[in-house]
Order: structure tokens, then C-alpha cells, then sequence
């Protein structure tokens, strides 16, 4: 598989801003004109979205989605987070409120400027105008706070991941923040939200070579360890993230990104 151009670190490098403009052009919801970021949103196909929480309505998209999902803005994003919460799988509304509480309960820990660091990322299903489901990836980041410290202003960057299979769990991680770092997986069905320890160092190199396809044998020898011992430590991370096999761990780091770079 080549090599992807962007990701969406690349984006929010892009988008590294901590304040908006409250007029002129970001006074209503429209599509960005720009052709070079619009070219690179299509490329990956990711969707900036500026979310005004005090209001609860979306001011700024940075794609036409119709030829994506089929809907209109006025569709998606018309009625605010009304119209763009009624498009989310039901199985997965629960998750949006259990991050929404976690993410404030996590704000409250971190310092001003680590409110602008602290991110969130969740995967959920977004119906299509045909009643397709789409495997989504949310990132979301403040963009503005009020002088009170509330939050103003967000950041969400929604990314579709149509190369992973539909996975039977969700789950939100909290990034950017080093003492704030979480994991925690969401089951539909059960709607529990389950907090998950974070991989070691040597964890998170064995499950990089596990992704890329090695066996445990060619591992053992890029590592000078046995073949025991890597077997050892497969079944271990097995065990820690709650997967079956080393396809679903392929498709748990594609969600969660956790072996990207900080």
C-alpha cells in the first residue's frame, strides 16, 4: 500500500490556529474556496469542520460533501448538531455523549495551553443519503476558549476510513497532552466504556512489525529474542487491547493510530 501524502497531523498543522475570526466570512456556514487545502481534503478524504458549542451549530465546512455521502450542507449541518447527530448509527450515539463528558472531565485537568493541545478521536458510522453506513474517524481540538475558560470554539476533522472493515467496537482516545494520554474502548451492544492501558515502548515496536505483516520468527530476529518471547508478547497485547487475531489488531491501530509519531 503506497505511502499517504497527508494525514491528519499534516491537517491541524494546516489548521494551527488558537482563534476565529466571530465575523465576516466564518458568520455562516459555507464551503472553503481554497483549491490547494480543498485538493488535500479530497485526497484524504477528511472534512474540517468549525463547531460553534456555545451555539451548537457548525459555521464552516471545508468540503462540498454531495458527492461523498449524498447530502447537501443545509442537510447534514443545517439544523446544527440536530441534523448532523440524526446521520450517526444509533448504536453509536451512546459514545458521542460518553466522550463529551470525558473530554470536558479531562480539560479540567489540563493547563491553558494544554486545553489547545488536548485532542480526542473516536470512530463511529455516518449514514450515507442511500442508508449506507461509512466507517468515520473523529478528531476534534479547540480552537478558541472564552475568557472564562469555557470552550468557544472547535476543530472537528472527520476522516472516512472506507479500507477497514466494519469493526464491531469503538473507541476514544485522548492525545496531545502527555499526563493525559487515554485509551478506552466502547461496546454497542453492552454500552460499556472500558479504559485500556496504553502499549509499552517495546509493545508498540512488536505491533508495528505484527501490522506490517512479519511473523513471529522474523521478528525474533530483527529483535535478537526468541521466537518464544515475541509470542509471548503477541498474546499479551491480544489479551490487553481485547482482540482475537492479528487482523483485528491491524484494523485497532488504523482506528486508534497509535503507532503514529506524537
Amino acid at each position: 500500500m503506497p505511502k499517504k501524502l497527508f494525514n491528519i497531523d499534516d491537517l491541524l498543522a494546516i489548521w494551527n490556529i488558537k482563534s476565529i475570526s466571530k465575523e465576516g466570512s466564518f458568520s455562516k456556514l459555507h464551503v472553503e474556496s481554497n483549491p490547494i487545502l480543498t485538493e488535500v481534503f479530497n485526497m484524504t478524504r477528511t472534512v474540517p469542520i468549525v463547531v460553534d458549542t456555545k451555539r451548537m451549530i457548525q459555521k464552516y465546512v471545508g468540503v462540498d460533501l454531495k458527492n461523498w455521502w449524498g447530502w447537501s450542507l443545509e442537510e447534514i449541518f443545517g439544523d446544527g448538531a440536530k441534523s448532523y447527530m440524526a446521520l450517526i448509527h444509533p448504536e453509536d450515539l451512546a459514545v458521542h455523549k460518553q466522550s463529551n463528558l470525558l473530554f470536558f472531565q479531562t480539560l479540567s485537568k489540563c493547563n491553558y495551553e494544554e486545553q489547545y493541545d488536548l485532542r480526542i478521536m473516536m470512530n463511529f458510522r455516518l449514514r450515507k443519503s442511500n442508508g449506507e453506513y461509512v466507517q468515520v474517524l473523529q478528531l476534534v481540538r479547540i480552537l478558541e476558549l472564552d475568557p472564562d475558560g469555557s470552550v468557544h470554539t472547535l476543530l472537528v476533522l472527520l476522516q472516512e476510513y472506507n479500507h477497514v472493515s466494519d469493526l464491531p467496537k469503538r473507541y476514544l482516545r485522548f492525545l496531545g497532552v502527555p499526563h493525559q494520554e487515554q485509551l478506552y474502548e466502547y461496546q454497542p451492544q453492552s454500552r460499556e466504556i472500558v479504559r485500556l492501558a496504553l502499549p509499552t515502548k517495546r509493545e508498540k515496536e512488536i505491533m508495528g512489525f505484527l501490522v506490517a505483516g512479519q511473523d513471529s520468527q522474523q521478528i525474533a530476529d530483527r529483535l535478537f529474542i526468541s521466537k518464544h518471547t515475541i509470542d509471548t508478547h503477541r498474546r499479551r497485547i491480544l489479551q490487553k487491547f481485547r482482540l482475537k487475531n492479528t487482523q483485528e489488531l491491524s484494523h485497532f491501530v488504523t482506528i486508534t493510530r497509535l503507532l503514529d509519531s506524537p
